[in-house]
């Protein structure tokens, strides 16, 4: 008499060979009452063995989510080897000390596989994981972790690149290339535009783009159809000029002839409302007075705000925000909102505050810099140090190193302190990162208006989730008063420029930096990076899901998106982020886009997906309207 479990082994193998079997992906099926494919085979029976199909990766980094086609793949059979669906399989340490991280449980397919996606091993030196459903088990081959390398923790900064301009005015355009100038050609001429394209070559590739005018000292932004709107312009050291230059990445040219504003801007802010439309704010005209009334950019002419009369110091601190007002961070002690269109008996537009928008920084916080790091959430930080700064607010003798975050979803917004940074910092440049955090670069922790003596190299970031900086490595160059910083499609930030300008109420020169540096940040350093290979659309409409292909799909914890940038004298005018929802799918994630132009200004942003490492994809052009 045969064994009961030999008898069924032979009946399963008399039932499958009476049929014709067809395999679809992980579906084994046979045909249905009209000879397709599509009904399931004989139910398996209870898993009897379990193997490891594919390996995890012989060699990985401390805590590195591993590669999709380096995840283990584990497979469940019953007692005649055929694949067990819908059971539960756990991956665990089956030696070495570490800790196994990610999604340890799979459910198996019809298949009986159990692809794992998303896993890795805080630990180091050698490890072999341990599958196991019920009484089960299987063991994958070893797994040697390295320790992450120091950059992993520190960053990393490239050499010194250099320009023949000191880029001071620099803009991401929506077709990767950068645009920048400076206030002199190496042959003391009027500075001209450069047009860099750096998948091209080195910046000495990049094309001069004749502007009639001198732009230094501009204001700048990202309209919402990706040309860049420059306002006002040099005229001489604090006169500004009442022209309007507008730049076209799809031409590569300027636009001329465009109406002029009501008074002359040196100095001044643009910034991108709701509704495509651009403001600009303070400055100095022709004669050197201070610009008191803001001007609209609407039905391609400029229209004076003169109910909101103010006076701001040079390129204030401002951005969009959520309730659709303009809001002014600083430089000085008191944050204010902007309406543009409220009509009052002084005219349209209005400036309104409270008492919860002093800074908790009784001084003014001049040539600090400002970011909305998330919707509606803006860090300010540094500044100060310069007693000749012409504002009526008190002034510090020394820069700060304190930062406040204020919160513009709620209402009664109030600033709070946050972590302060290691450094005292005047005229450093804040910059968003992928990941959500802050990069602080450059500055000066001595008094005066640029004291090069206290020169900061080392760069800080700030997280939102802890309010704490950390210390990172130094860059080689002294980048102070007219330095810039401008994070790239790919994760890095360019570092750049310093002086091109002389020392105030003299004829000295501070050092001119015609030069770069890319810093690479920690999270560069971490393994291997999420992908993206394709997206269902390159515009998308308010509150619209759209879909990003990725390999990664498994591993995906966070999708965000950043305006792209628009820097000058430490404030990135256009730069913003937007943490994104999403839904994971098989072999792709859906990403819904804000809701309402309120929180995210039409435009273009790059969008980053991220792992739970931190570590981000490169980023995608995208635009909103």
């Amino acid at each position: 008499m045969r064994p009961p479990h030999r008898t069924a082994r032979l009946l399963l193998v008399a039932g499958l060979a009476g049929l014709s079997v067809t395999c679809q992906g992980d579906n084994l099926t046979r045909p249905g009452p009209g000879g397709s494919a599509g009904e399931p085979v004989l139910a398996a029976g209870p898993p009897a063995r379990i193997s490891v199909t594919r390996q995890p990766p012989p060699s990985a980094l401390d805590r590195e989510v591993w590669d999709p086609a380096r995840q283990p793949i584990v497979v469940v059979r019953d007692a005649a080897g055929v694949g067990v669906a819908g059971v539960a399989v756990t991956a665990s340490v089956a030696s070495g000390a570490g800790t196994l991280q990610g999604a340890v449980t799979v459910t198996t397919r019809t298949n009986g596989s159990a692809p794992f996606g998303d896993l890795g091993i805080a630990g180091t030196e050698s490890h072999t994981l341990r599958f196991v459903t019920g009484s089960i088990t299987a063991t994958s081959s070893t797994i040697t972790l390295n320790p992450l390398p120091p950059e992993a923790t520190t960053g990393q900064w490239d050499l010194p690149v250099g320009w023949d301009i000191v880029p001071l005015h620099i803009q991401l355009l929506p077709t990767r290339k950068l645009l920048a100038w400076g206030k002199y050609e190496p042959n003391g001429s009027m500075g001209m535009p450069r047009l860099w394209d750096p998948a091209s070559g080195l910046p000495g590739t990049a094309r001069m783009v004749h502007a009639d005018t001198m732009l230094f000292c501009a204001g700048h932004t990202l309209m919402a159809d990706g040309r860049v709107m420059v306002s006002g312009g040099h005229k001489d050291d604090d006169r500004g000029l009442d022209v309007t230059n507008i730049f076209n990445p799809a031409t590569e040219s300027w636009t001329s002839g465009l109406p002029r504003m009501a008074k002359g801007r040196w100095y001044p802010t643009v910034t991108t409302l709701a509704d495509g439309r651009v403001v600009t704010v303070a400055g100095r005209d022709e004669s050197s007075a201070f610009v008191l009334i803001p001007e609209i950019w609407e039905n391609n002419r400029w229209v004076q705000l003169p109910g909101a009369s103010l006076k701001l110091p040079y390129y204030p601190r401002q951005f969009l925000a959520p309730n659709g007002k303009l809001f002014y961070a600083g430089e000085r002690i008191k944050a204010r909102w902007l309406d543009v269109d409220v009509v009052t008996t002084a005219g349209r537009g209005r400036w309104t505050t409270t008492s919860g928008l002093t800074h908790l920084w009784p001084f003014n916080r001049d040539y600090g810099s400002a970011v909305m790091y998330d919707t509606g959430k803006i860090l300010y930080v540094g500044g100060g140090g310069d007693l000749n700064w012409s504002t009526n607010d008190p002034k510090a003798s020394a820069p700060t190193a304190t930062a406040e975050t204020i919160d513009l979803n709620i209402a009664g917004p109030r600033w709070s302190n946050t972590g302060a940074m290691r450094y005292p910092r005047r005229h450093l440049n804040a910059t968003i990162l992928p990941d959500g955090q802050v990069l602080a670069t450059g500055g000066t922790s001595a008094g005066g208006f640029n004291n090069l003596s206290g020169a900061v190299r080392a760069a800080e970031v700030w997280s939102p989730a802890t309010g704490r900086w950390t210390e990172l490595a130094g860059n080689r160059v002294d980048r102070v008063y007219h330095s810039v910083s401008l994070l790239l499609p790919d994760g890095t930030v360019l570092h750049g420029a310093s002086g091109d300008a002389n020392v105030p109420g003299s004829t000295q020169s501070y050092p001119r930096q015609a030069s770069h540096e890319l810093f690479r940040p920690p999270y560069l350093f971490k393994g291997v990076r999420p992908t993206i290979t394709g997206l269902s659309k390159t515009t998308v409409t308010y509150g619209e899901s759209f879909f990003v292909t990725t390999p990664y799909a498994a591993q995906i914890t966070g999708a965000r998106w950043i305006r792209l940038g628009s820097v000058t004298h430490a404030f990135d005018a256009n730069q913003r982020a937007n943490t994104l929802t999403f839904a994971r799918l098989a072999g792709k994630v859906r990403v819904t886009a804000p809701t309402t132009s309120r929180r995210a200004p039409p435009g273009h942003y790059l969008l980053f997906l991220l792992n739970r490492n931190g570590v981000p994809s490169s980023g995608q052009m995208l635009r909103v309207q």
